[in-house]
């Protein structure tokens, strides 16, 4: 793996970034979501969206959560409400810490 450097993290969000190959890291529990920048930043346009890509729905558990559809038809996320709000506030964060470390940079 890469030198990563953190730029988020909120509950079970961790959101790296290595500037040497340009590569962003989503760490979640159970998984490792890995984008290049323009990737990363349309995943982060789908988190914001309040079209199709995002709904809700009751499990058979019982529990209310958001779904969140992404390009891949046969991969679909699901969050419950502070989940949801961890992941979304820990990408916003990120977009604004890399321009921040990127400013610094220049």
């Amino acid at each position: 793996m890469c030198d990563t450097k953190m730029l988020s993290q909120r509950g079970d969000t961790h959101i790296s970034v290595c500037h040497k190959c340009k590569t962003y890291y989503i760490w979640q529990q159970s998984f490792v979501l890995t984008f290049t920048r323009n990737k990363f930043l349309d995943f982060l346009n789908i988190t914001k969206s309040s079209g199709d890509e995002l709904f809700f729905s009751t499990f058979p558990d019982g529990e209310f959560r958001l779904i969140m559809k992404t390009p891949y038809p046969d991969i679909v996320f699901s969050f419950d409400e502070e989940q949801w709000q961890n992941f979304r506030d820990a990408l916003q964060e990120s977009y604004y810490m890399n321009e921040f470390y990127g400013m610094l940079n220049n």
